[in-house]
């Protein structure tokens, strides 16, 4: 199977904000837990958590990685810290200094953690690449040898939908591998075959949690963004520029953003270019595997690098907390099911939210249970306040 890359999406949890200002916000409850998602819910409206713990500092630093030197935000908290996460925003223009990524950082520092958010020029352009895993890797690395920032046996990561998949291989680079003590994967995905049948087909496998197995095919109309992203991350892996003006216009027009409105009609493509465009305007999902294995091996090589299911996830030491939601219409919840089934038993933990819809976030009065658990699990990787 040939792995595809697709760009990140927007952070959905970092969505809570907007998602809860058109409607009524929950009552998460007294526990730190429930002020956490309050806290998250308010943006900068102001929170009982905001009222009780100091403004969270944010320093700009910087490291190296791949020979390059990288920018990056550092939030510290107050007091000492009791755990370290990097944040790997999601495909937003303005990066790490996004409105929703500053807000959760500033969450997460109020709960004592350290947050690193490292600048990444490529996926704010919508392009993504292998290379991504090992940016990933560098910036833990660079977290993990400074013991003040981050206590040894607290450091994780946390990526938000096509994010999860770096975020999760990274966690397998053997140098930070047995530093990394947990990943945070919000709307993720397991199989790049099937995230890649979803978004061309609307199809997705309905794994089964209790058989680990595809026991039957459902179907939901797959967002246009989702296709619209995947070709823009692709472009420039494209050999001739006509054909890249082309998918321009192509996505411009599933996104809506096309002055005249029609659809663009392809007219001699290069080999490439046709291959990918017969895997997009493919209708069937059993015809996916066949047409990703006509894609031009620069593409099949570059996508292959952030597809889970083409790794070894047995050697993962991490715990990975898992939250989806059941109507995402960009990456289908049954992937983090399926994740969670090809992880080691006991080492993921599973939260299913009928209120999240990747990008709208409207939970209802039975999903707080999960968020809830959800977010104490997060805040149970934190350093005890006394050891």
């Amino acid at each position: 199977m040939s792995g595809l890359r697709i760009p990140i999406c927007p952070l959905v949890l970092l969505l809570l904000c907007a998602g809860l200002q058109a409607c009524s916000t929950p009552d998460f409850g007294d526990s730190e837990a429930g002020l956490a998602l309050e806290d998250l819910a308010s943006g900068q409206a102001g929170s009982r958590l905001m009222a009780l713990a100091p403004r969270p500092a944010r320093e700009p630093v910087s490291f190296v990685t791949r020979g390059e030197e990288r920018a990056a935000d550092l939030y510290r908290p107050a007091q000492a810290a009791r755990a370290a996460i990097v944040l790997v925003p999601g495909v937003v223009a303005r990066g790490r200094r996004d409105a929703r990524v500053v807000a959760m950082a500033n969450t997460l520092v109020r709960l004592d953690f350290t947050v690193l958010v490292a600048d990444n020029p490529g996926v704010r352009r919508k392009r993504m690449r292998a290379t991504d895993v090992r940016d990933v890797a560098d910036s833990v690395a660079w977290l993990a040898s400074r013991p003040a920032l981050a206590p040894a046996g607290h450091i994780g990561i946390a990526g938000f939908s096509y994010g999860a998949g770096p975020v999760l291989l990274a966690a397998l680079e053997p140098d930070i591998r047995e530093r990394v003590r947990f990943v945070l994967a919000v709307g993720g995905y397991y199989s790049l075959e099937n995230v890649v049948s979803f978004l061309t087909t609307g199809y997705y496998p309905d794994v089964a949690p209790a058989l680990g197995a595809a026991s039957s095919t459902g179907r939901l109309s797959p967002h246009p963004y989702s296709r619209a992203t995947f070709i823009r991350s692709n472009l420039d892996l494209l050999e001739l520029p006509v054909d890249r003006e082309f998918f321009r216009r192509y996505a411009a027009y599933l996104t809506g953003d096309q002055l005249d409105g029609d659809e663009p009609l392809p007219g001699h493509m290069a080999a490439d270019a046709q291959a990918f465009y017969d895997l997009l305007d493919n209708h069937l999902p059993a015809e996916v595997p066949g047409l990703l294995d006509r894609l031009a091996p620069r593409m099949r090589s570059e996508l292959e690098g952030i597809n889970p299911a083409a790794h070894d996830l047995s050697r993962l030491r991490a715990g990975v907390i898992l939250l989806h939601g059941r109507g995402d219409r960009l990456i289908p919840y049954t992937e983090s099911i399926a994740l969670a089934n090809a992880l080691p038993a006991g080492q993921a933990q599973l939260f299913l939210i009928d209120g999240l819809a990747h990008v709208d976030f409207r939970p209802k009065a039975h999903d707080v249970p999960q968020l809830l658990a959800a977010m104490q699990a997060l805040l149970d990787m934190r350093k005890p306040r006394r050891e």
